[in-house]
């Protein structure tokens, strides 16, 4: 695969416009401060699949699917993020430097796709978990907060339930398997082999790359007495 320098895909990502690609193949509507249309990666007939041309991402809030320009392309034209870079600075025009492709580890680029997409998930769920019945209170103290409704789904803002396992169990129903479920910081395994949920009772903030994928979460305590009031996601390969 091809690796090119980080201040080259920097500035590709800056010159390029994430609203022109995407509607090579969306039909794309302003919104605001956005632009709406409906999601090509999923079906649907109302549309839930918002750019945004400032900040250079994408974002679908019925499915989760989202990220930047690179990302839309790689799962448009399923290709390497080495192929959508190349893409996107041709498209533009910006020269693409020469270089060699080097040798990576295949294991340790499927692990961090898959915790990437483990992430993705676990950002969808704590979104349903918060829109559902057992996310009254989080969304009560969002309300006093002054959050608005589009300000909690831009955001991306989600609730993890009081539940030992519930964000696991729904993951392992999703394939992933306990392994990288643990590697992923989502659940941690108790002395005795028993996992469990890391999140629980908690307000959920997604913390994001720049370019828009989930990596990692914050979680804000609801009930006072709850320690620690913060408690994030360990560090992991992504």
């Amino acid at each position: 695969m091809a690796l090119y320098p980080q201040p080259f895909i920097d500035d590709v990502r800056l010159q390029a416009d994430i609203v022109q690609i995407v509607q090579e193949t969306v039909s794309l509507k302003r919104a605001g401060a956005t632009y709406k249309g409906l999601c090509p990666f999923h079906g649907e007939k109302t549309p839930s699949f918002h750019v945004n041309r400032d900040k250079g991402f994408f974002h679908c809030f019925g499915c989760g699917v989202g990220g930047d320009v690179f990302k839309f392309v790689q799962l448009r034209d399923k290709v390497g993020f080495g192929e959508s870079v190349r893409y996107v600075a041709e498209r533009f025009g910006i020269s693409v430097p020469e270089v060699r492709d080097r040798q990576r580890d295949p294991g340790a680029d499927a692990e961090r796709e898959a915790l990437l997409k483990i992430h993705e998930v676990a950002a969808a769920y704590f979104q349903e978990q918060l829109a559902g019945g057992g996310g009254a209170r989080a969304r009560r103290l969002l309300e006093e907060r002054g959050f608005t409704r589009a300000t909690v789904d831009t955001l991306g803002l989600g609730f993890a339930g009081p539940a030992r396992d519930g964000l696991r169990s729904y993951l392992r129903g999703k394939g992933f398997d306990g392994s990288i479920l643990v590697r992923s910081g989502l659940v941690v395994e108790r002395e005795g082999g028993q996992i469990v949920d890391r999140f629980r009772n908690r307000l959920m903030i997604p913390i994001c790359r720049e370019s828009g994928p989930v990596v990692a979460f914050g979680g804000r305590a609801m009930e006072a007495g709850q320690q620690p009031k913060y408690l994030n996601s360990p560090e992991t390969a992504i």
